[in-house]
């Protein structure tokens, strides 16, 4: 165990001394194009979360103001915010989707860390033990070659969201969240399911079509 916790926190920091220089070298290569590249991943990156919050806000809100018969404050706030980070995160996609190589690289980097930081950080007070069982699956698609036992992990990840999501439904039921609240812990849960699976794309592609 000790040796594997180091052989990996090795490798994370290199990795993270390579990404650190590859960043500068694009910013002093064109500081405007290298600062719009991180300025956009940084959109995707945090884009998400936000815009789960506050759907599940303007949930809740299209409740309470179906109740008092009129569109409060609340509502029009967050109806603003879901278009707005929709708006950004539209662009920031389109700009990305341009880019090749280098700048590519290191966008998609940076949004894949911020979108795995920020809804694991989201996901801690709620459900512990998805995220380690996540975490689990993740380092198996990594080390582990055997085609039938890439088989199981891809269905365990399957099946471990569809588990997740389920218990946040019973929990809405049992008015422990509102229904704002459970679709948002449900997105979050499927959009870092969906990480999951496309960091190991490879591997999954692997997985099916091998013969």
């Amino acid at each position: 165990m000790f040796v594997f916790v180091e052989t990996w926190g090795l490798r994370a920091k290199n990795a993270i001394k390579s990404f650190s220089s590859d960043v500068l070298r694009l910013l002093r290569a064109s500081p405007l194009f290298g600062g719009s590249v991180v300025i956009a991943s940084i959109i995707l990156g945090f884009g998400p979360m936000l815009w789960w919050q506050f759907f599940g806000k303007f949930i809740d809100y299209s409740y309470s103001a179906r109740g008092v018969g009129t569109v409060t404050s609340d509502l029009l706030h967050a109806a603003i915010w879901i278009s707005i980070l929709a708006a950004l995160m539209t662009v920031s996609t389109v700009y990305l989707a341009q880019t090749k190589a280098l700048s590519r690289s290191i966008g998609l980097t940076i949004i894949f860390w911020a979108i795995g930081a920020t809804h694991v950080i989201a996901l801690l007070p709620i459900t512990k033990a998805f995220l380690i069982f996540l975490a689990v699956i993740f380092i198996g698609f990594s080390i582990v070659h055997k085609r039938i036992i890439r088989i199981v992990i891809g269905v365990v990840l399957f099946l471990l969201s569809v588990s997740t999501v389920s218990d946040i439904l019973f929990m809405m039921t049992r008015r422990s969240f509102s229904v704002g609240s459970m679709l948002e812990y449900s997105g979050v849960i499927l959009t870092l399911t969906l990480l999951v699976a496309i960091l190991n794309i490879r591997r999954l592609k692997i997985l099916l079509c091998a013969s």
